[in-house]
């Protein structure tokens, strides 16, 4: 048998030792990395903590769960939403239903909704026994190639050399017939709209205008620069660079957004945020810069307040997740289930893409 108990800063090398053995992701999970996402992150709160499961025994750590606090806002609700990640059981101890123990536990804590983006199958059934749901709006990933000779040169080279392609050519695996070229698809490659600016910004500057960017009545983050100077710095360190940009409309800010600079690789954006008019523009902005300073394939993961300014380029949606949600506010539910929130991955398992 195991006790499940809040995780402790002594069980990091354990934690971190078992999650190297049984779970592989994007990025090396060491104990630095623990630390900076799940005890010293700027939300950090008390009474929603990661926890670990102890073997009754010998006290050794056989099971994990991450749990990593987001500030969200509805309307004049302030909210607090989990992300659930690295949930993880040694395999000697998961005839115990440890894992299952781990997630009722978490889903106890007095946040207004938990979710994750990297539910297995079995992860997933827990996740339903329990009232969760499948956030399939969110399933999808969109690529959009800026640059189709290169692009396409790249992939077929790789193919012919090693007969597969991998997700830093083609992040979706479905034809994008936008890469035809502007000269064949011209409508998939619609002009930036007069006006229309982007800049560089930093966490101050974002904070600042973000309130600006968000229809009424959406569960959207509510960022304060701790947060964003924590969670840039964590990417950067890890994911290489990150590109953030404020886009203005004939000098007003209409919206933001941030993405990982790959050069000739599929970069990836992490967030994008405006009121709903604004999207397309600043959708228009992100493309126009990333073709700019060369980049061959950008893509993301889908949110659907983007699907117009998506569609009107001919992005390519391809599934590439399971996301789940549990919470037992039926406002929350309905508003995410409907599409009407931003739970971007920047916010979410950005290491995990």
């Amino acid at each position: 048998m195991a006790t499940i108990r809040p995780l402790e800063r002594a069980d990091l090398p354990s934690a971190a030792r078992l999650l190297r053995q049984h779970l592989h992701g994007s990025v090396e999970l060491h104990e630095a990395f623990l630390s900076a996402t799940l005890l010293d992150h700027p939300w950090a709160d008390p009474e929603i903590t990661s926890l670990v499961a102890a073997d009754d025994d010998d006290g050794a750590i056989v099971g994990l769960i991450g749990a990593q606090v987001r500030r969200m806002r509805l309307g004049d609700r302030t909210l607090r939403g989990v992300c659930c990640a690295h949930l993880v059981v040694a395999p000697q101890s998961r005839q115990g239903a440890t894992g299952a123990l781990l997630l009722r536990r978490l889903f106890a804590g007095p946040q207004d909704f938990t979710w994750s983006e990297t539910a297995s199958d079995v992860v997933l059934r827990m996740w339903r026994v329990f009232g969760g749901f499948t956030d399939s709006t969110r399933a999808f990933d969109w690529m959009l190639v800026l640059r189709p000779v290169r692009w396409a040169s790249g992939a077929l080279s790789h193919l012919a050399r090693e007969r597969h392609l991998t997700p830093d050519l083609v992040p979706v695996r479905a034809l994008p017939l936008q890469a035809a070229g502007p000269r064949l698809l011209g409508r998939a490659f619609p002009p930036l709209e007069d006006g229309v600016t982007g800049e560089a910004t930093d966490p101050s500057s974002i904070v600042e205008h973000s309130p600006g960017f968000a229809e009424r009545g959406t569960v959207r983050p509510d960022h304060d620069s701790d947060y964003l100077e924590h969670v840039f710095a964590l990417i950067e360190r890890t994911e290489g660079a990150l590109v953030r940009r404020l886009v203005r409309r004939n000098g007003d800010p209409i919206g933001w957004y941030a993405y990982l600079d790959r050069g000739r690789g599929a970069s990836r954006v992490l967030h994008l945020a405006a009121l709903d008019a604004n999207l397309d523009a600043v959708m228009g902005e992100l493309v126009e810069h990333s073709r700019h300073g060369g980049q061959t394939v950008i893509g993301g993961r889908f949110e659907p307040r983007c699907e117009d300014a998506l569609r009107n380029r001919l992005a390519v949606l391809g599934v590439a997740r399971r996301p789940v949600v549990y919470t037992k506010d039926a406002e929350v539910r309905g508003l995410i289930g409907s599409g009407a929130a931003l739970i971007s991955q920047l916010d979410g398992e950005w290491y995990a893409l």
